[in-house]
């Protein structure tokens, strides 16, 4: 009997390496977008440039103007950072509802696998869009936030 065999047969393949799955995950992400990604996506990096912009004025400007409504603009990006997780859900609502339209329950035959992954996958990759603008976004509002010029009471 040779090295690396047992009783019962050959010796299963050593596990992946722990990366492979991180890496097909992102590849299914991006692979499953959907039209509603792209919106929240573009929503967000909109919201990201006009933070950035209003961080680099806050810092390198001297108009009086925009420190004085710095708050008012802090908390109006705040605002609009709520709405991406709500997005994201509202997207995932959306994707599963299309998900159970799409399987008709007088059919005989069973439902593909493969198809319920290709329907149900962008009610997941609208909340992660959601998400992640949230997580890239809300570190710049409290950066604004503590640039703020606190009024006295």
């Amino acid at each position: 009997m040779g090295t690396g065999q047992k009783l019962g047969g050959p010796v299963p393949p050593p596990a992946p390496p722990v990366l492979a799955p991180s890496r097909t995950m992102f590849d299914a992400y991006w692979h499953f977008l959907s039209p509603f990604d792209w919106v929240i996506l573009s929503y967000g990096a909109l919201l990201f440039l006009f933070q950035s912009a209003a961080l680099f004025m806050r810092c390198f400007s001297s108009s009086t103007f925009f420190v004085q409504n710095l708050g008012r603009t802090q908390s109006a990006c705040l605002q609009w950072t709520e709405l991406l997780p709500v997005l994201g859900l509202m997207g995932t609502v959306m994707a599963m509802l299309n998900t159970f339209a799409a399987f008709d329950a007088s059919t005989e035959e069973g439902v593909s696998l493969i198809a319920v992954i290709q329907r149900f996958a962008p009610a997941m990759t609208t909340t992660l869009s959601g998400l992640f603008m949230v997580a890239l976004n809300l570190p710049l509002n409290q950066l604004l936030f503590m640039l703020t010029p606190k009024k006295d009471a």
